[in-house]
């Protein structure tokens, strides 16, 4: 019987990760840490504050991250949240062709196995070239996806393939500029 082990991460470990990639790749003060009492003031000015960054799993699939935010009473809203993307060339078939040719090559066949068997010499010359052919295609990735924007309700949920990825949207969020962010310290 096959037993698969889970990977259990604590929404702690998830934003410990997120905080320590944020020091390493951005401006320090850029980002606060509060606590659950100054949620509501913070959220009175133009500010964002990242409530939640977890680690989904599925089985078969790769990780996910995924970052809850919710957004001050002042910072803009647009009418629909979509993050940019990158286009590269996905490869999906490659293959290497050799076309080659013997030429010059010695009438009497035995006479020839015997040179080649013996000195290495011979009468042939070997011609041939390689000739790649590829197929590829152009995919659009998106940074990260919104899995869910309430407007009214001032809060979105992002889910991205990376933590990289989670904080470069950080830095391109909709809201407005001059706008701060914060960890919210559960």
């Amino acid at each position: 019987m096959i037993t698969f082990r889970q990977k259990f991460f604590s929404e702690y470990d998830a934003m410990r990760s997120l905080y320590v990639e944020l020091m390493k790749y951005s401006d320090k003060r850029m980002f606060g840490i509060i606590d659950s009492t100054q949620l509501l003031p913070i959220l009175k000015g133009n500010n964002v504050v990242i409530e939640r960054f977890v680690i989904s799993t599925a089985f078969g699939h790769k990780d996910r991250y995924r970052m809850y935010l919710k957004i001050g009473a002042k910072a803009k809203l647009p009418d629909e949240v979509r993050l940019p993307g990158h286009v590269y060339d996905k490869r999906l078939f490659g293959v290497r062709v050799k076309l080659g040719r013997k030429m010059f090559a010695d009438s009497n066949n035995n006479n020839n196995k015997k040179k080649k068997n013996g000195n290495g010499g011979g009468d042939n010359l070997n011609i041939s070239s390689e000739f790649p052919f590829d197929i590829t295609v152009p995919v659009r990735e998106l940074l990260g996806d919104a899995l869910k924007y309430d407007k009214a309700g001032r809060s979105l949920v992002l889910e991205f393939n990376t933590i990289q990825d989670a904080i470069h949207a950080i830095n391109i969020l909709p809201f407005g500029i001059n706008y701060k962010i914060y960890l919210l310290d559960v």
